[in-house]
């Protein structure tokens, strides 16, 4: 999820991480793809790779150049092991210079402890996980992150999905019709000696509960809902998303959530959301509210309170065994009181169009090619970054075995 950063290591630490990461991605090829004792016993380990590299020319409103290159080369390592019959686990190591922190491009070329969790199957259908959970409201539709990016028919995600990584404890239910999940967890980086110290994002939690029908193996609609809350300063972590493909540096600042809108995260954030598969097609469906009271820093609205509702639809057709279609659209729009009260009747809404074609070179390899167009609103929830619309064309490589 790309959250977990180290921002200043030395070189020899340097040489040395990105020689290990080079054998475990050669270790992983090389060795069957489940190794287990001799006795045949558990423990057992399966390793996986992901790589991604991709391309893009956007053009910015507002900007005086095209945003293009080979922006985002992505390497990923990820281990599974089965520990006993109840205890499993997961690790990615993963290489993401576009994303983590660090002094050039250069040092970030090395493996990072991107993603961890540890499963306890505690009885038939429930699981308690600890690590990085995945957080956010999403239940069904994939979602890009590093070079795991196979699960989304397009390159870009939306300027609205509420997913992210962070500390903390989740307890899963996994039934034959329907499933639930119990977050209690809190982002990265808050200094916890300092408990009110709220220039330190104190040392609040986030409380995220979700549920859906999955149905049985032959039904074709799936349907999910779930809220989040917080308490402390450091606001509900996932509200700004977890970054995309997309590359606008704007004012030195990582690209990833230029494009994503500032969601309200200080009080609660509601979404529902559904899945509907009549073959061949693929078709995912969100919406969702997100609203703070007692807002410290009210800026432009000279008020304490925001509120934005959002949501989107998406599809995917399986054209043939080996290509698809696939397209999204995604709006978000400030409801905010005081916007009413503002001159020149802003636009309150960010609105994204994504269409696309995905080509399966092999049965490992997928070719992505991606049409993108988002018009920026003008108050700070629709308008994230300095930069107005932006479009333009990314592709995009991925290996996945």
């Amino acid at each position: 999820m790309s959250t977990i950063t180290n921002s200043d290591p030395s070189t020899p630490l340097q040489y040395l991480g990105a020689s290990l990461f080079a054998l475990l991605l050669l270790a992983a090829t090389a060795v069957p793809a489940q190794a287990q004792m001799d006795d045949g016993e558990l423990p057992s380990i399966d390793f996986s790779v992901n790589m991604m590299q991709s391309a893009q020319v956007l053009s910015i409103d507002g900007l005086d150049n095209t945003a293009s290159g080979f922006h985002a080369a992505r390497a990923g390592l990820n281990a599974s092991v089965q520990f006993s019959e109840n205890v499993s686990g997961l690790v990615m190591l993963e290489s993401e210079p576009n994303d983590f922190g660090g002094v050039s491009a250069a040092s970030q070329f090395q493996p990072q402890v991107d993603f961890f969790v540890m499963n306890v199957q505690v009885s038939n259908g429930i699981t308690l996980q600890a690590g990085t959970p995945v957080t956010g409201l999403l239940n069904f539709r994939g979602f890009s992150d590093g070079p795991a990016v196979q699960g989304n028919p397009l390159i870009g995600n939306s300027p609205a999905d509420n997913i992210t990584a962070g500390q903390g404890v989740k307890l899963i239910g996994s039934f034959e019709e329907f499933g639930f999940d119990l977050t209690v967890n809190k982002g990265f980086g808050e200094v916890l000696s300092a408990p009110g110290d709220a220039a330190n994002r104190g040392t609040g939690l986030n409380y995220i509960a979700k549920v859906r029908y999955t149905g049985t193996d032959d039904e074709i609609f799936q349907v999910g809902a779930g809220a989040a809350v917080q308490s402390g300063d450091q606001g509900i972590v996932f509200a700004s998303g977890d970054g995309e493909n997309y590359n606008l540096n704007i004012g030195n600042a990582i690209s990833a959530r230029n494009t994503h809108a500032a969601l309200p995260d200080g009080g609660v954030i509601a979404q529902a959301d559904a899945k509907i598969t009549p073959s061949p097609l693929d078709i995912d469906l969100w919406g969702g509210l997100a609203n703070e009271s007692d807002v410290e820093d009210p800026g432009i609205y000279n008020d304490d309170d925001a509120t934005a509702v959002f949501g989107g639809v998406g599809a995917k057709i399986n054209v043939s065994e080996n290509f698809y279609l696939a397209g999204r659209f995604t709006v978000v729009s400030d409801q905010s009181d005081a916007l009413d009260n503002l001159e020149g009747d802003p636009d309150d809404t960010l609105t994204r169009f994504q269409g696309g074609i995905g080509v399966m070179i092999s049965d490992r390899a997928l070719l992505k090619v991606e049409g993108v167009t988002q018009s920026h609103g003008d108050v700070g929830i629709t308008r994230p970054a300095p930069a107005d619309s932006f479009g333009g064309v990314l592709t995009e490589l991925s290996f996945n075995f």
